[in-house]
Parts: C-alpha cells; sequence; structure tokens
C-alpha cells in the first residue's frame, strides 16, 4: 500500500457488509459487536487484539474500516499507523501518524512513534523535530532522551549525543544499554575517564555481557596509563581481570596494546603512546609497521613516505571491514567527491583507459566505470585487491608499488585517480613525476590530500602525511597545470570531520 493511498479510506457505506464477513470467521470481533459497543470501536478494540497477536495486515485493515467510520479519531491514526508499521509500511505509517498529530497536537506517544517511523525512513532531521516536540510535551521523557541520543549518534554529533544520554540516565533511563551507549561515546570522544565510569556501570549490571567486560577492561587500562601508572601495572591489573570461564590469552594483550597505541596516538597522547608502543617492541621486536609508527608519533622529519611493510600489514589486516568501517562509521565520501570533480572536466564524453591508483576495495570503481572504456586497479595490499575484484568493475588489477607501476605505463591511461593516496607519500615529486609518464599528453590526473597549514607536508601520528596545498600544486607544476582545487572533508577523526583538498591536474603537452 503506498503512503497516500493509506489515507484514502473505504466508502462508510461498505464497511458494515465487510465487518459481518470479519465476525463470521472471529468470534473476538463477533462477541465485541454483540455487547452492544459502536462498530468503530469494536472495530478498534479488535486491532489491538490483532496487534497483540503480530498480526499487523489484518489489524490495519479493522483500523482502516474504523477510521471509515471515525475519520476524526486521532488515536485510530495513530493506533492504524502502527500496524502499517509493524507490516513494514514505514512511508504509509508517517502519513498515518501526521494525520492524528494534526487531529490532536497532545500526543508525545505518537510523536516518538513519528520520530522513529523517520528514522527508519531515513529523514533524520524530519525525526529530530518530532522527538523535540514529545520532549516539549513530556520534557522528564527518559526515552525520548534516549531516542535523540541514538540519533544524534547517527549524525555523528557526539557532544549532544552524550548530553542527551546523560538526560537520560537522569531522567531513571539507566539500563546497561544506555550505559553502554555513553561509554562508547565517551570512548569514541576520547574521554577515557568517563568512557570508564560508564562501562563499569553497564557490567556490574549485565555481567554476562562479554563486550561490555572487554570494554571496562580497556578504558581501565588506558586510564592507568594515561594517569602516569607503571605499564607493568597496567598491564598485570589487566591479565588479572580475566576469570573463568574466560581464558587468558597472550593474543588479548596484543590487540590492547595495538588498539590503545592507536587510540592515544590518534587523541595527541604522544608521550603515552610511545611508552605502549616501546613495550610492543620490547615483546614481539619484529614489527617493522611499528618501527614506522613510532617515527610516525614523534613527528620524525626524516620520514617522507609511509613504509611499504607498514602499508600492506595495515590493509591486509583492515580489508574485510574497510568498507563497513570507513564509509559506514567513519563517512569517508572522497570517492564521490573525486569522482564529481573529474566529471565536471570530462563531460558526457567517455574516456579510453583510467587507473583507479591505489584502488583499495574498489570504491571508485563503480563511480569511474561508466565513464571510461577500460578501467585497470593497482595497490600494494593482496587482500584489498581481493575485495576490489569482487565488484567485477576492473578489466585489470595490479598487485605493486604505485611510483614503479606508474614509471613503465609510458602515455597508457586519460585519467589517473588516486583517491585517500597521497597520504601515504610525504615527498610527492618522485610520484607526480610518474603520473606524468603514465598520462597521455592532456590526459587528468585527480587526487586527495590531508590539509595542513604552512607550507611542505609532515607525517601525522596516524603515520598518514599531511600536505599543504601549495607545496601540492608546486610539486605538481613541472609536468601539470592546474585544473581545480577544492577544499572539503574526508571523514571523522576522532570526533570532527578532517580536513583536506581534492585536486585535479591536467598533464602538460611535451615542449
Amino acid at each position: 500500500m503506498g503512503a497516500s493511498e493509506a489515507l484514502n479510506l473505504p466508502d462508510p457505506s461498505s464497511v458494515p457488509k465487510t465487518v459481518r464477513t470479519w465476525a463470521a470467521s472471529s468470534p473476538q470481533l463477533s462477541t465485541l459487536l454483540r455487547g452492544g459497543q459502536p462498530m468503530a470501536q469494536a472495530l478498534a478494540r479488535w486491532g489491538q487484539a490483532l496487534l497483540r497477536e503480530t498480526r499487523p495486515a489484518e489489524a490495519g485493515a479493522a483500523f482502516r474500516s474504523a477510521l471509515a467510520l471515525a475519520p476524526d479519531d486521532a488515536m485510530l491514526w495513530t493506533n492504524y499507523g502502527v500496524a502499517l508499521d509493524q507490516d513494514n509500511q514505514p512511508a504509509a505509517a508517517a502519513q498515518c501518524l501526521e494525520r492524528s498529530l494534526t487531529l490532536t497536537r497532545q500526543q508525545p506517544d505518537s510523536w516518538l512513534l513519528l520520530g522513529m517511523v523517520k528514522t527508519k525512513l531515513g529523514d533524520l532531521p524530519g525525526a529530530e523535530a518530532s522527538y523535540q516536540v514529545a520532549l516539549e510535551l513530556l520534557p522528564n521523557s527518559s526515552l525520548t532522551h534516549q531516542l535523540l541520543g541514538l540519533l544524534k549518534q547517527q549524525q555523528r554529533d557526539h557532544t549532544a549525543a552524550i548530553a542527551h544520554f546523560v538526560a537520560c540516565l537522569e531522567n531513571g533511563g539507566a539500563t546497561p544499554g544506555v550505559w553502554a551507549n555513553l561509554g562508547k561515546l565517551y570512548y569514541q570522544a576520547g574521554l577515557v575517564a568517563e568512557a570508564h565510569a560508564a562501562y563499569e556501570q553497564a557490567s556490574s549490571t549485565e555481567a554476562s555481557n562479554l563486550l561490555y567486560r572487554q570494554m571496562t577492561r580497556k578504558t581501565r587500562f588506558l586510564a592507568q596509563v594515561l594517569g602516569e601508572r607503571s605499564l607493568d601495572d597496567a598491564i598485570a591489573t589487566f591479565q588479572s581481570s580475566f576469570a573463568p570461564p574466560e581464558q587468558y590469552l597472550e593474543k588479548e594483550l596484543q590487540d590492547l596494546l595495538n588498539s590503545s597505541f592507536s587510540f592515544l596516538s590518534g587523541f595527541g597522547h604522544a608521550i603515552a603512546a610511545t611508552r605502549i608502543g616501546q613495550k610492543q617492541m620490547e615483546l614481539w621486536p619484529a614489527s617493522p609497521s611499528l618501527s614506522y609508527l613510532l617515527k610516525a608519533v614523534a613527528g620524525d622529519p626524516a620520514v617522507d613516505r609511509s613504509a611499504p611493510e607498514y602499508v600492506v600489514a595495515h590493509f591486509d589486516d583492515f580489508a574485510e571491514g574497510f568498507d563497513a568501517q570507513l564509509v559506514g562509521a567513519l563517512g569517508y565520501d572522497i570517492p564521490e567527491k573525486i569522482c564529481a570533480a573529474v566529471r565536471e572536466v570530462t563531460g558526457a564524453e567517455p574516456l579510453e583507459a583510467t587507473l583507479d591508483a591505489g584502488c583499495g576495495t574498489g570504491l571508485c570503481g563503480p563511480l569511474l566505470r561508466p565513464f571510461t572504456r577500460t578501467l585497470s586497479g593497482v595497490d600494494l595490499s593482496p587482500k584489498m585487491l581481493e575485495q576490489a575484484a569482487k565488484r567485477a568493475v576492473y578489466d585489470a588489477l595490479a598487485c605493486e608499488e604505485l611510483t614503479a607501476f606508474l614509471s613503465r605505463e609510458s602515455a597508457s591511461f586519460d585519467l589517473i585517480v588516486a583517491a585517500d593516496v597521497l597520504v601515504y607519500f610525504g615527498d610527492l615529486a618522485a610520484l607526480f613525476a610518474a603520473a606524468a609518464t603514465a598520462l597521455k599528453p592532456g590526459g587528468l590526473l585527480a587526487c586527495s590530500t590531508e590539509w595542513q597549514a604552512g607550507s611542505g607536508y609532515r607525517v601525522q601520528p596516524s603515520g598518514r602525511f599531511a600536505h599543504a596545498p601549495g607545496y601540492v600544486l608546486a610539486t605538481a607544476e613541472p609536468g601539470f597545470s592546474q585544473v581545480a582545487c577544492i577544499e572539503t572533508t574526508i571523514r571523522m577523526e576522532a570526533t570532527k570531520r578532517l580536513v583536506g583538498n581534492v585536486f585535479v591536474f591536467r598533464r602538460r603537452s611535451p615542449g
């Protein structure tokens, strides 16, 4: 049933015949009618019983017929909306709930229902507006604060989400799930002590939940490290927190130290991150990736590109969950932005040959495929290439270091796209020279960078490089002319959108 159809009620004169047919097969409805209740009221009570029996389609039919007899009954419209929602018809449900609220605005529960339906429909501003009205009508509603907290969490507004979950707790909504959600938000915001306190509350009230216990251990460890407690003591406390039926394994400590190093370096705790990294090197010495990351955390000016061993290890480990984490959790959208910038330049004319440089799992592939006759991809990570191959949009995929690959592909491509690739190179001179070799005269190079003020480039604690736009333009100048330089955002980093640039360059003709 379409949304507009839900509002088109039966002819009232046809309802008695329909009801007689239903009553013949439903003793419950028959009893309600024989008891002398008006037909609309009997249908409403029968519809509610059908909802309790998880029969939403039949309940919806009952409410719809009741509304034909009593079209100004706000509660009937709400119940009809509930039935449609349970029958997986959220658009129609929203229409019915809105009709109910037009008739009677003072319905906090109906506003909550409308907000939940609008969330299902992806209308987050509409959902928020509905929840805010519910909060106006019932300011101390823990459920409304919880729903607003979840909505703000979905919108990646950590500050507002935390405020609503705290208000939910203050208004009697304390459950293990609410405490854990608050702990997650505090953790994502880098507020370690607060995260630990929230996870302790969650795990103390739901001791069987493994995730709550894991996060309690992790946040306790981080709090102790940031409190400058002996690292060996913090590790001993972590190890001693395991008890039957759990069994402590060395991998638990490896995972803890890996995640703690990333967390602490990401939130700028360079000294604490270095302590963790040095302990890892002590326990597991043969780690070229960690050796590189320790230099990155220290901001070593001698580092001019990410270590290839680090890139392979990092992305091989990350490959299977890459899209869900980067796009779903962090809102990464550079493929869309960089491909849109290219289309602005190329127009409708299809290209002959395109290279997706550093293609990863192939996020750019489906966006590039429609306007190029051949599409190739190259990446250093074998496991990322396995994911790219599953998209079935590439004519060829190569596992090779990018600069070497480009240097031997003389005048092969009309377009090279490098989305989130230059961030693994500090000095861009060799890469731009190789790209100029691989492009046909007049060909395009589209790339993205993370932004830094001033000049040059610098390695960041994340292991990626940030580049000043002026440095990028100057380094590209010998082989390329600038077509576009767009300041944009890339993804979430901690609690903010990371700022960067999208560039489009045109290969200069020889001579």
